[in-house]
């Protein structure tokens, strides 16, 4: 769960929201794996939020779904280094490990804001594993390309997934929800955490940024980077709950 501000810039902090914190498998001819989840939670709570699953436990329960491994797992991206994305990530062994150039260097010099949210313990031993720092667009495989979104962090990246029905944009953390990126044009009810509702007031803007961020005129010029990828309704915001249990394309 997170708070509807953390979740959209100067939204209501009292109020909490479920967020799913996601890993994407990508089925080809490498087994590739975007994001490496959330440690598993102390009395119900991690950094401040409060989780339920996650862990070395819940990953491979979740890769158990596709049937493969953390070791069997040729390639993993990792969106950025903030603590929900990195937690499992010495597990991979065997995978070749894509973060942003910039990211990494932010990572270890983080705005202060963002101290909390960047746990070194869980990404510094990856400089002994099979790291690859890539310095902006990159194509990776046939039809996989890193593109560089900053603006949430200096060095996010989402993961371009050419299918048999167009271009997939995994955006990771850039766009929390469809909140960000389909703003409501007029008041709305979304669902609360415990199942209540929340009224969500219109917003004047193409884009709703995140409550946390380093730079806002990056998020914005990011936004449209996204758009000329693909079309909105096939970018896939990083903590959006109607995605959970979903497949594409």
């Amino acid at each position: 769960m997170a708070p509807l501000g953390v979740i959209q810039m100067l939204g209501d902090m009292t109020k909490f929201i479920n967020g799913p914190v996601y890993v994407w498998y990508l089925d080809g001819e490498k087994k590739i794996l975007i994001d490496a989840g959330i440690e598993e939670p102390v009395n119900g709570m991690v950094h401040g939020f409060p989780v339920s699953g996650g862990g070395e436990k819940g990953l491979r329960e979740a890769l158990s779904q596709v049937n493969v491994t953390p070791e069997e797992i040729d390639v993993l991206i990792l969106t950025h280094l903030h603590f929900d994305h990195v937690a499992n990530a010495q597990l991979f062994h065997n995978a070749r490990i894509y973060v942003q150039k910039r990211e990494w260097e932010s990572a270890f010099n983080p705005p202060l804001h963002y101290r909390l949210t960047y746990d070194q313990q869980l990404f510094q031993p990856l400089e002994d594993m099979d790291l690859c720092l890539v310095d902006g667009d990159k194509r990776i495989a046939d039809g996989i390309e890193l593109v560089s979104l900053p603006g949430h962090t200096k060095g996010l990246q989402g993961v371009a997934v050419e299918t048999e029905k167009g271009m997939y944009l995994v955006a990771g953390d850039h766009l929390y929800t469809y909140l960000n990126l389909n703003p409501p044009k007029e008041t709305v009810e979304i669902d609360d955490a415990s199942g209540g509702k929340i009224q969500i007031g219109p917003v004047p803007l193409p884009f709703a940024p995140v409550g946390l961020h380093v730079d806002l005129s990056e998020w914005y010029d990011s936004c449209y980077k996204a758009l000329s990828i693909t079309r909105r309704k096939n970018i896939l915001p990083g903590h959006e709950p109607s995605l959970a249990g979903m497949s594409f394309p």
